[in-house]
């Protein structure tokens, strides 16, 4: 695929990737709230739809980065896309009932960890290599800082205050993924008219 095209397609993507995110949340809140077991499989959907459209970012990030990173940006990319397609296999299987909740645990609980170190290497890309935008690496840091808070939280409480480290979470997560589809938003711009 032509770089201003993959950037393009990896911008709208990350919309989508955004989008889904949201309603995802607020799925998973209705369905936490009370109002029907319907939320859950809902939820899931949208876990997939969001961890599917992350995939061009990720491919895109790489192709900005090109060969002025690290050796490790190959191996991290293919371990991202492994882990986001683990993600989606497992929250689809637990849609069709051939996962339990508990094993989708452990198939997003794996999928999810070269994720948050993709998080991580956008931040240092945006923060320390000047690559990416340094308001993309300030949203990666707080996106990580606010895990780390939410996970602190949940092993301490269920109460009000989890549900304000989660829609902590959900906002910083959201300007993340809101910075990639401008940044790649704005490369494709660059690509194009450098072609």
């Amino acid at each position: 695929m032509a770089t201003a095209d993959l950037y393009r397609f990896a911008g709208v993507s990350s919309w989508v990737a955004l989008v889904a995110l949201v309603l995802s949340a607020i799925a998973l809140a209705l369905f936490f709230g009370g109002a029907g077991q319907f939320w859950g499989p809902v939820n899931d959907a949208f876990v997939v739809v969001t961890a599917i459209a992350l995939i061009p970012a990720v491919v895109a990030v790489s192709r900005v980065v090109g060969d002025a990173a690290a050796p490790w940006t190959g191996p991290l990319t293919v371990a991202t896309i492994a882990g986001l397609v683990l993600i989606a296999v497992g929250q689809t299987l637990l849609i069709v009932g051939r996962l339990s909740l508990d094993g989708s645990y452990v198939t997003g609980g794996i999928g999810v960890l070269p994720f948050l170190a993709w998080i991580v290497f956008t931040a240092v890309l945006g923060l320390g290599r000047g690559i990416l935008p340094a308001s993309l690496g300030w949203f990666a840091v707080a996106t990580i800082a606010l895990i780390v808070v939410m996970s602190v939280v949940a092993a301490v409480t269920q109460g009000p205050l989890l549900w304000a480290a989660g829609i902590g979470l959900v906002v910083a997560l959201s300007a993340w993924i809101a910075g990639l589809a401008t940044t790649f938003g704005s490369v494709a711009a660059t690509a194009a008219s450098a072609a």
